[in-house]
Formats: C-alpha cells, structure tokens, sequence
C-alpha cells in the first residue's frame, strides 16, 4: 500500500512538472519573441523564417487530403494543386520574393535567396502537369494558371522581376525563356494608350490602375539592370511620368487609385496601397538609374513631391490610412509599410534631407505594432479592384498575413535596418 501511495504520489508530482514546465515555456515564448522584435532584423527574421517554415513543396488532394512529392505518376486531376500559396504564380508572391532577395542581400544571408530560388524551381519542375489542366476548357484556374495565361501585367510583373534576380544566381534556362517571354510581352504587347502608357483592358476595359505602374516598372528596371539594354529603364521613366500626368492630384498631393479613360472618371478616394504602389516604383527605378539620364531630374522632382504630400497625411501612431486624407476610414498596414520602406529608401540613397528619417522611423514603429506573437501582420486590405464609389474603399475586408501586407513589410523593415548601419 505505501508503495502505491508513493507511486501515486509520483504520478502527481510529474504532472505538476509537467504543466509547471509548459507554462514556463508559454510565457518564455512570448519573452523571446519580444527580443525579437527589439531589433529590425530580429523583426523581419522573425516574419520570414515563418514563411519558410510553413512553405511546402508539395501537391495535395483537395478532396482526399493526400499529398504528393511532385507529378510522378499522377493522374490529371483538377482536385490537385500546389499545397502552399507561396509556390503558385500570384502577383503579390512576386513582391515577397523579391523582399525576400532583399534580405538575403542585405542581410547577407542567402538562406532567403535559397529559398526563392526552390519555390520557382519547384513551380516549373510541375510545369507540365499544370499545363495540361490550364489546356482543359472545363478546369477553371488551375495551379500556375497565371504563367500559362499572361495577358496582363500582374501574370507576370513582380513573378518575373523576382525571376531575373533568381536566374542570376541560378542559370536555369527555363527561367531564362519565361523573362524573354515577359520581357516580349510587356514590351510589345501589353495594351497601352497611344503615348504608350500601359491601360487595362479588363476587368474594366480602358482603365488606368496606380497597381500597374509598379507591376510593369519593376520588371523594366530588373531588366534594365540585368541586361544593360536602356530601353527598359526608358520605357519604366516614361511610365512614372505618365501615370504622374493621368492620376496625380495636385492639390491634395495624391495619387488617384484610377482612371477611366472613356468616360474621363477618376476614382473617389485616394487609395493607401495604389500610392505605396507607385512609390515604390519611382524609389526602384531611380536606384538603377543613371545619374546622367535624360529623365532623373524631373523623375527624383516627382518622388520628392509625393513623398511631401503624403507625410501631410501619417497618423499620430506614424500609421497611413486606408484612404489617406480620410481618418474615419482604418489604418492600413501594406500601405504603411510601402511608404515607410519607400521613404527610408530615399533617406538612405541621399534623395530626400535626413530630416524625413523620423517619417520612417515612425512608420516602421507603428507597423511592428501590428505584428502578432505567431508573426502574422494584421489589418491589411485584400485585393481591391477599381469602383467609382468612396464606401467601397472604406468598406475593404482588412486580413490578417494578407501577402501584400507581409512582402512590404519584410521591405520596410529591410530598409530601416539599412538605415540603421548607414547611421553606425
């Protein structure tokens, strides 16, 4: 009997330790992760290494729940996709690859650049097996269905971009086919107006989007860049000194999310993330941009200018607005991190005075605020199409971890740490 007693009493005494030792290690957690976040780059590792835990390469069954190594052996079937979002071919993909490439530079850790470089070399090692899901008429919007479709800037803008980043560091000569097949298309066949300002012939026909100055500048300057071939960074300097002429409001010193050529309709309110948009283009292309081109000086004339007109518009907790000059509409998180990223960037490269650093500085404070303890960013807009009513720009969902959100991020955070060394 008393060595059952003592056996019992030992049975309690290891759940006791056992709870006692998983609460110390909940409330350790939290402590590490507070340490963390102390530091910019304890910050954006602490937000990226979580998408490169959580990235699988791997098919799955939607319907069965099985997942497969890759295409050996599989029969076509339209339940099979890519298991993790970070490997298919979105727009927004495009962005945290291309964050994540700045990390690994910045950092000098090619760990991020490695993983980069696995998720496209896995997308096009399936390449054949989406393909033939793409060709079936009955199989809507299969895996990888924006490589095969390119018929508008966000098919294969910031995807490519990212992709020649990644082919200069892995001479895949399918990476290499894919970049002249969007460095054809975006340059001879993407729709544009007359002065050859790229236009929208869907889902609005005839539309201008602030979206798509970046979506079609970044691969222009990657191009420029990489080839050497000025032609790029022509086109890119012509496009961000016509969309200045089509949607920015000089009396407001914003940028209108739209422009509805026929009816010559701009949208009602200033949209955050259209105007991060278009200042990160201008921020990209003048940091490949010759200092004797033609254009500079007018080009650094218009990044100055917006980035005056929307400091007029952070909030107290350094914060953008979903519509910027409205403070009845949320604080936006993708929009804040653009800016913030954008504006240390011109700090950093001597473009705007030292004086715009607390601007930053302030942005990246109130944008850590909204990163989680499990590394998610909340409040950021979803997609948003283009609408000529102002509710429907208040009323976007906001998500949490949204990729639009979670790529400027990793942006911003990579340039206030930039900004850090430079000040040491």
């Amino acid at each position: 009997m008393k060595k059952v007693l003592n056996r019992t009493k030992d049975i309690k005494f290891s759940k006791v330790l056992t709870v006692a030792v998983m609460m110390a290690l909940a409330f350790q957690a939290p402590a590490q992760i507070r340490k963390a976040l102390k530091t910019e780059e304890g910050t954006i590792r602490f937000l990226a290494d979580k998408v490169l835990e959580t990235t699988s390469l791997q098919l799955i069954n939607h319907k069965t729940g099985e997942n497969y190594r890759d295409i050996k052996g599989l029969a076509t079937s339209a339940d099979i996709k890519l298991k993790s979002k970070y490997v298919d071919w979105h727009y927004e993909n495009g962005v945290l690859k291309l964050a994540l490439m700045r990390m690994a530079d910045i950092l000098k850790d090619p760990k991020y650049s490695n993983y980069v470089t696995a998720t496209y070399t896995y997308a096009f090692d399936q390449l054949d097996y989406f393909k033939k899901l793409y060709e079936d008429p009955d199989n809507k919007k299969p895996s990888l269905f924006r490589y095969f479709k390119m018929n508008m800037l966000d098919d294969c803008g910031t995807m490519g971009a990212a992709l020649v980043e990644t082919y200069q560091l892995n001479k895949d000569r399918r990476f290499k086919e894919y970049i002249d097949r969007a460095a054809d298309y975006i340059s001879n066949k993407e729709h544009r107006l007359k002065d050859g300002t790229f236009v929208r012939d869907h889902p609005v026909e005839m539309t201008l989007w602030g979206d798509d100055l970046y979506m079609g500048c970044i691969f222009l300057v990657k191009m420029g860049k990489m080839t050497g071939e000025m032609k790029y960074l022509d086109d890119a300097a012509r496009q961000v000194i016509n969309f200045t002429r089509y949607l920015y409001d000089e009396g407001d010193q914003l940028y209108n999310h739209a422009f509805i050529i026929p009816t010559k309709d701009h949208t009602p309110a200033y949209w955050g993330r259209a105007n991060g948009w278009i200042m990160m283009a201008q921020v990209e292309l003048l940091s490949v941009l010759p200092e004797d081109h033609p254009k500079r000086t007018e080009l650094l004339s218009i990044l100055q200018r917006h980035i005056r007109g929307i400091v007029r518009y952070q909030g107290a907790s350094g914060r953008w607005h979903q519509v910027l000059n409205r403070t009845d509409s949320y604080e936006e998180s993708s929009c804040t991190a653009m800016f913030t990223y954008s504006v240390a960037r011109a700090v950093n490269e001597g473009w705007i005075p030292d004086l715009y650093r607390t601007v930053a500085e302030r942005g990246w404070q109130g944008l850590k605020e909204k990163i989680t303890e499990d590394a998610q960013v909340r409040d950021i807009c979803v997609g948003t199409h283009v609408e000529l009513n102002a509710p429907f720009y208040y009323n976007r969902p906001r998500s949490v971890n949204d990729t639009h959100g979670l790529a400027s991020t990793l942006l911003a955070g990579t340039e206030i740490h930039r900004m850090r060394q430079l000040q040491k």
